[in-house]
């Protein structure tokens, strides 16, 4: 129960974080998520022993977390191309855990890894894909993807973690829900809250590792057989959204169409 009431209490001090990011101004998030990671590499690597996939995905996180601002803040939001980048680097960031279940053994790697793909397969993708909301003072980047797409990407990425770091399956739960919470609500807003929240997860996990699985190791929730039924529903879920997505290209002849975007311009 202990554990279930921190996963609550991360949940919402990750909610009041992404809230705040939203609202701070360009340079306070580039402070944030560029001058304190250069600023703190060297005690990182002094006090970790991590893998490449950790560090390539701190640093990937913390890359995207800016350029969402600059996209936001910046005359490279009004750029057709600058917007396209966002679902090349989501599909990136997914393709990089993909790669590391792939070459993991077992059939919960295996299953997770092809639900991984089925995510990057229906992706919305092109010059439209994403947008700067000009109409609030936040302006937002609004990215369209759907309640199911978001549903299965979470219940992906906790499988994920569940398999490969079981230790922070607690803390990856309450950075998980609170994009879940926004996405349900706000769909566009999705992947900018995802980005803001994984990253300040992952500034907390890089300047104390050890601290942080401490406070609330998940480690003894692993159980094979649960990791082969979560990924296996994971597929389940990524294969009714990539026919919901298929079915209307071929039923206009091939022509490509957003995936079941439910309220993506929320």
């Amino acid at each position: 129960m202990y554990v279930f009431l921190q996963i609550i209490a991360v949940t919402v001090l990750l909610l009041l974080a992404q809230e705040a990011l939203r609202r701070a101004n360009r340079w306070a998030v580039w402070g944030v998520f560029l001058l304190i990671p250069l600023l703190l590499t060297p005690y990182w690597i002094r006090v970790n022993e991590l893998g490449l996939f950790s560090w390539f995905k701190y640093y990937t996180v913390f890359f995207c977390v800016c350029w969402g601002t600059a996209l936001r803040f910046t005359s490279l939001g009004n750029r057709a191309w600058a917007r396209s980048t966002i679902p090349l680097l989501l599909a990136v960031n997914i393709l990089e855990a993909v790669v590391l279940d792939l070459v993991s053994h077992g059939s919960a790697h295996a299953l997770n890894a092809a639900a991984g793909l089925l995510l990057i397969a229906t992706m919305p993708y092109g010059r439209n894909s994403a947008r700067i909301d000009s109409a609030n003072c936040y302006r937002d980047l609004l990215y369209g993807i759907s309640q199911q797409w978001v549903i299965g990407y979470t219940l992906w990425n906790w499988t994920f973690v569940y398999l490969n770091y079981p230790s922070l399956t607690g803390h990856h739960t309450a950075v998980l829900a609170a994009g879940l919470i926004v996405g349900m609500n706000h769909p566009g807003r999705w992947s900018q809250t995802r980005a803001s929240t994984l990253g300040v997860n992952l500034l907390f996990t890089a300047t104390s590792f050890k601290g942080m699985v401490a406070w609330m190791d998940t480690s003894i929730w692993f159980n094979e057989q649960v990791g082969i039924v979560a990924a296996g529903c994971t597929l389940l879920v990524m294969t009714g959204c990539a026919v919901h997505f298929w079915l209307p290209q071929i039923a206009r002849g091939g022509e490509r169409v957003r995936p079941c975007i439910i309220g993506a311009a929320s």
